[in-house]
């Protein structure tokens, strides 16, 4: 399993005050699962993943990269604008990574 989604496990739900005993209840699970999920001796199945980004209030995206990504409901917008918006964030992507 990847070291980070061990780690990210342990991390959101130390942050939330949850012990293993409540995730794995939550989850229908025994607490030595999460326990296994946390030392990266097991790998949660997808729908606890799933679960879990819920309890947490993250994206399943998120829980798995922690890259937090800022979704914009552009829906109202016209084509036009929407893409004005789409220029400006790849203007915007280019200026950053320029700086580096």
């Amino acid at each position: 399993m990847n070291y980070n989604l061990c780690q990210r496990i342990g991390e959101l739900r130390t942050r939330f005050g949850v012990t293993q005993s409540e995730l794995a209840k939550r989850l229908g699970v025994t607490r030595s699962s999460v326990n296994a999920w946390e030392l990266g001796f097991a790998t949660p199945q997808l729908r606890h993943i799933v679960e879990m980004s819920k309890i947490f209030g993250t994206t399943v995206d998120e829980f798995l990269n922690e890259s937090p990504k800022v979704l914009i409901d552009l829906t109202e917008l016209t084509k036009e604008e929407q893409q004005a918006v789409f220029s400006l964030v790849d203007c915007l992507k280019k200026y950053h990574s320029d700086d580096k």
